[in-house]
């Protein structure tokens, strides 16, 4: 009967393992029986390239490919010969005999070099190393061994040694449950009481059916888990105050982290608006100076010319062209345009060509537009869509007035012209200057539309969101 004390039990189990000694031992046996094999292998290999050389070497001399097939011959009759081969000093193969059931990777391939002179095993090892002379290499013999032989030797060395093994370790495995069921039906009892607290059932408690030290140890475990039912009310309590807590600094993390996010980005398109402002203004003051300057010159040496035809006409394309310029200089404004002062620029710039023509110009503009800034790329597409409105009422309605408002309705600028002149269909007048002001709309992110009036002539309706432009 196993002793009470639980370390003489642990020290009794403890001494199974040694039964793994006789399946060390067996292991040992099996190299030891497998070089045996292979050594055996080497040996009948060696003595039987020997007899081939002996056979052979006169003949690799005088070139006799005949004989040395007749050898092939006699040497692939020998047993567990699989193939042989004869290969002179340039690898071409003089003669080669193999059988028919051969497995070469499986075979075991002897290379033996044939010399035009006899070579001693010492000279052989005392010329290791060195390198060969070429000139008196006749060639050599490759015989390939078959292991079938071998391997079934291998396969009975296996057997038997794996018949010992599986000995030892079944009677290992009986002496250890023999001698250890209490013991491990105990700790089993125990670990699955255990496992259930691990579950978080803490009115688990394991049997106290071990003796000596295992009792022992069952009593301790039935006491831990007790104090540690009594200690789960309060740790409960303590968790949940420390989650209320960590929540409340979790909240406030959150707002700063969002205060810290919208600060970046501020900054960020701060730096973006800094660095397209300073490019704008590169490129206003190249075309101001550039482009802009040749345009008014060029204009005011054409004024000097004598008063014809031709002169008018490049004057006005000029005047036009520079009106044109004067447009897209005020679009590359570097800071966001004010709605009424841009419409107001407009005003002064159309008052004179329309004042030309003899067409009249109500302007109608809300006060709660002045309040309203739109970026420089969204003032190009209104000026643009203002300057096309106006040009296909003056090529087209034979007005001679025209009423411009604007007016601010729900976060949405309403832009709205009319004439009194004659409107044609859209399928007829529309073209690409439509398409091109319903295609600005869209980049304002509003809606452009062109109908007849109650007068009769064309309303040409723009709207788009102040969030958008603004």
């Amino acid at each position: 009967m196993l002793a009470r004390n639980i370390r003489s039990q642990l020290l009794f189990i403890a001494m199974m393992p040694l039964l793994l000694v006789v399946a060390a031992v067996s292991v040992f046996m099996l190299s030891e029986s497998l070089d045996d094999i292979e050594s055996s292998l080497e040996r009948r290999g060696n003595d039987i390239s020997t007899q081939a050389v002996l056979m052979s070497e006169f003949y690799f001399y005088t070139g006799d490919v005949q004989r040395l097939s007749e050898i092939a011959g006699i040497v692939i009759n020998i047993d567990a010969v699989s193939s042989v081969r004869f290969v002179d000093a340039n690898n071409k193969i003089l003669a080669e005999q193999s059988k028919h059931n051969s497995v070469i990777n499986k075979d075991r391939l002897f290379i033996i070099p044939i010399y035009s002179k006899d070579v001693s095993p010492d000279e052989v090892s005392a010329l290791a190393g060195i390198e060969e002379n070429q000139e008196e290499r006749l060639g050599q013999i490759e015989i390939a061994l078959s292991r079938d032989e071998h391997s079934s030797l291998r396969e009975k060395a296996y057997l038997r040694i794996m018949v010992v093994a599986v000995s030892a370790v079944a009677l290992g495995i009986f002496m250890v449950y023999l001698f250890g069921r209490r013991l491990s039906a105990s700790l089993s009892n125990m670990a699955a009481s255990a496992k259930e607290v691990k579950m978080g059932d803490l009115s688990s408690r394991s049997p106290e059916d071990g003796e000596g030290e295992i009792l022992e140890l069952q009593r301790l475990f039935n006491r831990m888990v007790g104090s540690l039912q009594e200690n789960e009310v309060q740790l409960q309590n303590r968790i949940a105050q420390a989650t209320k807590s960590l929540n409340e600094s979790v909240d406030e993390l959150s707002q700063k982290n969002t205060q810290l996010e919208q600060q970046r980005q501020e900054a960020i398109e701060l730096e973006r608006s800094k660095a397209i402002s300073d490019e704008r203004a590169r490129i206003m003051k190249d075309m101001h100076d550039g482009i802009g300057g040749q345009l008014v010159a060029s204009l005011a040496m054409i004024e000097k010319e004598k008063n014809s035809e031709i002169r008018d006409n490049i004057s006005s394309a000029l005047r036009e062209c520079l009106d044109d310029f004067r447009l897209i200089i005020l679009s590359l404004n570097v800071s966001d345009s004010n709605l009424q002062a841009l419409l107001a620029d407009f005003k002064y710039r159309i008052n004179k060509k329309l004042a030309k023509l003899g067409v009249g110009l109500r302007w109608q503009v809300a006060t709660e537009v002045d309040q309203i800034n739109i970026q420089p790329q969204q003032s190009l597409h209104l000026l643009r869509i203002l300057q096309e409105i106006f040009a296909n009422i003056l090529k087209h309605s034979e007005a001679n007035e025209i009423t411009l408002k604007v007016s601010l309705s729900d976060k949405e600028v309403l832009l709205q012209v009319d004439d009194n002149g004659s409107f044609d269909e859209p399928e007829q007048a529309g073209g690409h200057g439509l398409k091109n002001m319903r295609w600005r709309a869209e980049e304002l992110k509003g809606h452009f539309e062109l109908s007849q009036n109650e007068q009769g002539g064309a309303s040409a309706k723009l709207s788009f969101p102040v969030d958008a432009a603004s």
